[in-house]
């Protein structure tokens, strides 16, 4: 690793708090430098979880990686959103040559996940989240076999689109409880089209627990979903969370407050025809009313159709998520 040093701490930071700060620092300045709506970098707990360092050849640390894992167990909700079993690392990288520290910090990931006595079997992936503007870590990320698999995307106030009417014989509204089936249907729709994309995993119980989450929405004044309906059929609908429905979102984002949009679905014998568009107006249009200096919404790199769409409507990536399956392929 070119004179770099490698270490796992559980109980302190790496060259005491005083080079950490710098560190944090570092990479603070060039998120700033690369994209203006990326947050300040978290300082990581290693009491919490074990903390990957990588120093340099006088012992100044130079990249930290907090390293994650998580399992999900037959019926549970994070069984739909990805596989089983899920290893992370949230990566602070610094110094003069950030590529090269990155590089040795997945070097020493894939040395621990080897040594792991078990979890890293077929239904596994190593996954991390990089700045989408910061393109230094392209190459080490690539040399190491990840893939970008996700994006976090990001509208600032009053971006994309004007306002659009939409096409006739449809109608925008707001669901109510009464809705819930017609929601249930479109977001198991929009659940089955996102499996080809291996992001989404339909098991027995999603149908079930969507229909406890979307009935908790609909219970609240505005719900904040809005449908579109044709002559009485619902086609259509956008999701949102509202800053105070998605303070999770906030910490991702410079800009504030912060909104999340969860779904937009258009059935498939409507699209192409305006309904999405106006969907998203119609969203647009109570955020900036609202004062939500950001928008953010997640979508799959191989999804044809949600790049395109968000892009058009005003948003562009934030954040990539890159991932590699099973995990042991790390290289």
């Amino acid at each position: 690793m070119g004179g770099y040093v490698v270490r796992v701490r559980h109980d302190d930071l790496p060259g005491g708090p005083a080079e950490f700060e710098l560190l944090v620092r570092s990479a603070a300045h060039r998120w700033r430098t690369v994209d203006p709506l990326l947050p300040t970098p978290s300082h990581p707990r290693p009491s919490a979880y074990p903390l990957l360092t990588v120093s340099d050849e006088v012992g100044r640390p130079v990249a930290t990686g907090t390293m994650r894992y998580s399992w999900y167990q037959p019926g549970e909700v994070g069984r739909t959103w990805g596989v089983p079993d899920q290893h992370w690392l949230t990566p602070i990288v610094g110094g003069p040559d950030p590529g090269r520290a990155l590089d040795s910090l997945l070097t020493s990931w894939r040395d621990q996940l080897a040594e792991l006595p078990s979890g890293t079997g077929s239904e596994s992936a190593a996954q991390l989240t990089w700045p989408a503007r910061d393109v230094i870590g392209v190459l080490p990320l690539q040399r190491h076999g990840l893939l970008p698999h996700s994006v976090l995307a990001v509208r600032q106030q009053r971006r994309g689109v004007p306002p659009s009417l939409p096409p006739r014989d449809v109608t925008i509204r707001l669901a109510d409880p009464e809705d819930l089936p017609q929601v249930v249907a479109l977001l198991m729709e929009e659940h089955r089209y996102e499996e080809h994309f291996g992001g989404v995993f339909v098991q027995p119980e999603t149908a079930d627990q969507t229909r406890r989450v979307v009935a908790r929405s609909l219970a609240r004044s505005p719900s904040w979903i809005w449908l579109a309906e044709r002559r009485g059929r619902t086609v259509g609908l956008i999701w949102v969370s509202p800053p105070e429905r998605a303070r999770w979102a906030a910490p991702l984002t410079s800009a504030a407050p912060a909104a999340h949009i969860g779904y937009g679905v258009v059935t498939a014998d409507e699209r192409g025809h305006g309904i999405g568009t106006a969907l998203i107006s119609s969203a647009h249009q109570a955020l900036d009313a609202h004062g939500v200096a950001a928008t953010l919404l997640n979508y799959a790199v191989m999804n044809p159709l949600s790049g395109p769409f968000w892009h058009r409507m005003g948003y562009r990536p934030l954040w990539t998520t890159w991932e590699i399956r099973p995990a042991l392929a790390l290289r």
